[in-house]
């Protein structure tokens, strides 16, 4: 078993990290094994259930009262990434049209903004998975 204090010398190691080891180390062996469960589970949670692809295609999108164009970056069969001025809020309703890649098939899909760039743009999370690029997806594999 390794110290806690000289983790917490070690100049690679944070403060918070060499904290974290001292108590989980002090833990018995079954509370670490559920502390490692529930970690594992929240990062499991943090990872897309489809991977993205790069694909630059214009789009246009509208909210309730108005309507945009910008350029997708990246798409999934669960969201795309938009580039764009155009300023909107997470959580806001959003309709997408634009083509799908591989087939060039025309879409129109319904999703919400789920997060806002700082370099400007969004990413958009479906309403529902785009299941023609899910099996793109899989026979690619």
């Amino acid at each position: 078993m390794t110290d806690p204090e000289k983790l917490a010398k070690d100049p690679n190691i944070s403060v918070i990290t060499a904290r974290l080891f001292e108590l989980i180390l002090q833990l018995p062996a079954i509370d670490r094994q559920t502390l490692l469960d529930q970690l594992e589970e929240k990062h499991k949670k943090g990872k897309r259930n489809s991977p993205r692809e790069k694909y630059f295609k214009d789009v246009d999108f509208a909210t309730k009262d108005r309507v945009f164009r910008g350029f997708i970056h990246d798409i999934s069969a669960d969201g795309v990434l938009i580039e764009t001025s155009e300023s909107l809020s997470v959580g806001q309703d959003i309709t997408l049209a634009f083509e799908l890649p591989h087939t060039n098939e025309h879409v129109k899909i319904k999703g919400k903004i789920a997060r806002v760039l700082p370099s400007g743009g969004f990413g958009v999370k479906f309403d529902n998975t785009i299941d023609r690029l899910s099996n793109k997806e899989k026979e690619s594999k």
